[in-house]
């Protein structure tokens, strides 16, 4: 694979205790393989505080807010302690004019009910032009990530499309335009193939990418080059 084009991890935890040991490798890895950024989203406060710090630390800021959402898979907490924590959690990105960044695990339509009524009441309040949100990871299908895409969101498409027996996943690359589309890792997790059973890191959305564009039939520079602006318009910086 060759790459002429600006392409963004859009969603990676390189603070993982998984990357201790190489951070730095990894790292240059990204970079060797082309990638022009990759966003750093925490889990939890320490998490988000670890991945805050080293953006701080590098002169940048805070991009979003997240991940935060339901996941019933889990189950870590009560669903209506879940609900409160999301919503709370919502107004406080509007509060700051930041998007966020949702993770929907078994919550397909509790998690869709509320993000609508949240979008209905805030608006595109960064901007006309402006998404306000990403669904990380989406594993939803089509018609529910077309729902997704008409009230402001982006969905981002995880290394699990190189899986052959990921059908829905696999249509929702090929029917989603290329301008609601992000690519991402949510490394060290769902490594993409040829490397699936190692842990994943930022250089392998560069494989997410390619079956992304082999899927839709266009170069790997058309999928690289808009999801990337995807990213930057979201988060609001410049590549």
């Amino acid at each position: 694979m060759t790459l002429s084009a600006p392409l963004i991890d859009a969603h990676a935890h390189t603070w993982s205790r998984e990357f201790e040991r190489d951070y730095d490798a990894t790292i240059d890895r990204a970079w060797d393989a082309g990638l022009t950024a990759v966003v750093e989203v925490g889990t939890d406060s320490e998490t988000s505080l670890r991945a805050a710090l080293r953006t701080l630390f590098e002169g940048g800021e805070f991009v979003g807010i997240g991940e935060i959402g339901l996941d019933f898979y889990r189950n870590l907490s009560p669903p209506e302690v879940q609900y409160e924590a999301l919503l709370w959690q919502l107004d406080l990105a509007r509060e700051l004019s930041l998007p966020v960044v949702i993770h929907s695990r078994d919550a397909d339509e509790d998690c869709f009910a509320v993000l609508a009524e949240w979008s209905r009441k805030s608006g595109r309040y960064l901007g006309a032009e402006r998404e306000i949100g990403m669904m990380h990871c989406y594993a939803g299908d089509a018609e529910l990530a077309q729902r997704y895409q008409d009230i402001g969101f982006l969905i981002s498409v995880p290394g699990t499309v190189t899986y052959a027996n990921n059908q829905r996943g696999r249509e929702v690359a090929r029917s989603i335009p290329l301008g609601a589309m992000l690519v991402e890792t949510d490394c060290p997790y769902l490594t993409p193939q040829p490397h699936r059973g190692s842990r994943n890191e930022p250089s392998y959305v560069l494989r997410t990418a390619q079956e992304v564009a082999d899927l839709r039939g266009c170069s790997l520079d058309e999928v690289a080059t808009a999801t990337a602006n995807n990213a930057a318009r979201l988060f609001g910086f410049t590549i």
